[in-house]
């Protein structure tokens, strides 16, 4: 699979990652909605076992099984359609559990991240490239 990143990182001002955050919001919940349906689905078949459920000595198929069969297959599409629009938009996933993304820009003469929690109205801290979550300094600074 070939890197859904582009060869030169988009920077971004903060009115501009601002203008993403609704796309961005639609695009994590789906991702976390996705990812709930995959864990249970893969949970209740690993419940449930491989193979075909056996009744009065004969085979017969698992109609529940194929279901949670079909419903990891579009599960697992939907997660990768969310985390390659996200990537398609130019931002970092950082934390899918937290929905935390990031945005390269400039700062001070230096690329840094703009950093974002979903449940946060608007972009509103930033932190060094290599300093992560606990970094994170607000913009007003």
């Amino acid at each position: 699979m070939s890197d859904p990143r582009p060869p030169h990182p988009r920077l971004f001002t903060v009115e501009e990652a601002d203008a993403l955050l609704p796309q961005l919001r639609v695009l994590l919940r789906s991702l976390k909605e996705s990812q709930a349906r995959l864990l249970a689905a893969e949970a209740e078949l690993a419940e449930r076992g491989g193979g075909s459920a056996r009744s009065n000595g004969h085979v017969h198929p698992d109609g529940e099984r194929d279901r949670l069969r079909q419903t990891v297959t579009e599960a697992q599409e939907q997660l990768t359609h969310a985390v390659r629009g996200i990537a398609e938009l130019g931002c970092e996933l950082k934390d899918p559990e937290r929905g935390m993304i990031d945005f390269r820009t400039m700062r001070e003469g230096r690329v840094v991240y703009f950093c974002w929690l979903m449940d946060e109205p608007r972009v509103l801290f930033w932190h060094e490239l290599d300093a992560g979550f606990r970094g994170r300094q607000p913009l007003s600074e």
